[in-house]
């Protein structure tokens, strides 16, 4: 799985768009696996303009930051040289 916050991957060009895919989690690691997660179940094989976002959920006293990554689940293909 390729993932990159730019909207195009230098030397690919993709063949399909599946659209929004969001990933949830306690820290950035596990919303950038449930991104994946998320993208490969469309049959993407990268996820392009990807950004991460947090959040702080709960009280001024008492709370948790969730994480959130997002970008677009694409099908790609190497370009062929002639």
């Amino acid at each position: 799985m390729i993932i990159t916050t730019t909207d195009n991957i230098e030397g690919y060009r993709i063949i399909k768009y599946f659209g929004i895919v969001v990933g949830y989690g306690e820290d950035i690691e596990t919303s950038i696996n449930d991104l994946i997660k998320k993208a490969k179940d469309f049959g993407a094989n990268a996820i392009i303009v990807v950004r991460i976002e947090n959040e702080n959920i709960g009280d001024e006293e008492e709370y948790i930051v969730g994480y959130y990554a997002y970008g677009t689940a694409v099908k790609i293909e190497k370009k062929v040289r002639v």
